[in-house]
């Protein structure tokens, strides 16, 4: 799975949510940044090259940390978990959580006191095309996500951020839909449909800041 995000965004086919989430971290003025859930790095990568902040990751997948620590070795990375991260009170300015576990007591007091939480969920939308091909009756993501955030606070900002991904390459099909949950869920004969259809998918996401 992170191999195919990292083959998905070495492409540039998420450029726009992974450079909307930068320009937000960047927008903080941060000395310190942390991705909550950081995977293959790229997120927070790109945050850190906009915004010349200190860059830390964690992910309790330890080939997603491994992936990341490998390519982005002047930011440091560790295996933990979003409900217990092992930071002291108040050790960033800014926070980026991309569709990941909201512990949002938790997110917002590893912050700075005027800290920004930037959080990306799916929008309505969000593969609807490629969901199409899985599922007999697809259904439209939930508002702001398929679950309910525990003691989300209310957002500073919200922004939609909507793009279109032509997917006429094969292996970046699959490269997408394995680096989703629909992987697990899609019947070896659907792979193969999906290999063989050329699509443009709609990728639908909404980034939200959330100031201690």
């Amino acid at each position: 799975m992170v191999r195919a995000r990292r083959t998905v965004f070495d492409a540039g086919l998420y450029a726009p949510i992974i450079d909307a989430v930068a320009a937000r971290v960047a927008a903080a003025h941060p000395v310190d940044v942390l991705d909550a859930g950081c995977g293959e790095g790229s997120y927070l990568a790109r945050a850190a090259e906009r915004s010349g902040a200190r860059a830390w990751g964690i992910d309790i997948s330890k080939a997603a940390v491994r992936l990341a620590a490998r390519r982005h070795r002047e930011h440091r990375f560790a295996v933990a978990s979003s409900y217990h991260l092992p930071f002291a009170d108040g050790s960033f300015d800014a926070l980026i959580d991309v569709f990941s576990p909201r512990p949002f007591a938790e997110l917002l007091r590893v912050l700075v006191p005027g800290g920004v939480a930037v959080v990306v969920t799916p929008g309505a939308r969000h593969l609807a095309q490629l969901k199409a091909l899985i599922y007999d009756d697809p259904r439209e993501h939930a508002e702001p996500s398929d679950t309910e955030d525990d003691g989300a606070p209310e957002p500073e900002s919200t922004e939609r951020v909507e793009f279109t991904v032509d997917l006429s390459d094969a292996v970046l099909r699959l490269a997408l839909l394995e680096m989703t949950p629909y992987w697990w869920s899609t019947t070896p004969e659907r792979r193969e449909r999906i290999a063989a259809t050329p699509l443009a998918v709609d990728v639908d996401m909404v980034l939200r800041a959330y100031r201690r």
